[in-house]
């Protein structure tokens, strides 16, 4: 498949201003890391299925009088605009209720974002968007690591140190996915996947 004439048009920096003011239908198909395009592949039903099919999950299991969260799939979640504009579009964020109709959540009002990895995407979910989501302060971070044939080989749950501004591996789940916060919830994995 031929790529699209424009995402070979669009430049390799990207201010926000710059990146506000893209079509949607384009500005969904990148990220801005550091000030630079990072151009991003359209995800495979499977993955797709798993981030909706947890995302389904979370959001029923809010606590009906506890805080108010929003769970949300593929929203820009803003981390830091100096020195340089940088977003990230995790498959899955949980963040704060916002009072703005139509505002995305900045990284000091997320609670969680998930990313689900693939085996190419692997490095990167584990290592590079691991130190960025840490260095702002996310408190928890998980990793949905798929296998070639996209069946969960488990989930990573990570917890921030908050004085090293790290990730230390609190969990790995293999079978379910029971997490303490910021929703109490046991999600069956083969629910995520089944058919």
């Amino acid at each position: 498949m031929a790529t699209p004439y424009w995402l070979d048009a669009l430049p390799a920096e990207m201010t926000e201003s710059e990146y506000r003011a893209l079509p949607e239908d384009i500005s969904r198909t990148i990220e801005v890391v550091h000030g630079h395009v990072i151009k991003c592949e359209s995800p495979t039903p499977e993955h797709n299925r798993i981030a909706r099919r947890l995302a389904s999950a979370l959001e029923s299991a809010r606590p009906a009088n506890g805080p108010c969260m929003r769970v949300e799939v593929d929203v820009d979640v803003v981390l830091w605009r100096v020195p340089s504009y940088t977003f990230r579009r995790p498959d899955v964020v949980i963040y704060k209720c916002l009072d703005v109709p139509g505002s995305k959540p900045s990284a000091s009002e997320t609670l969680a974002v998930v990313e689900v990895a693939s085996p190419t995407t692997e490095k990167e979910d584990l290592i590079d968007k691991r130190i960025q989501y840490a260095t702002v302060g996310i408190p928890l971070y998980l990793v949905i690591l798929l296998d070639e044939k996209y069946e969960i080989q488990e989930v990573r749950e990570f917890h921030l140190d908050a004085q090293d501004l790290d990730y230390r591996l609190h969990r790995v789940h293999r079978t379910e996915l029971t997490l303490e916060r910021p929703i109490l919830v046991t999600i069956p994995l083969g629910d995520l996947t089944a058919p």
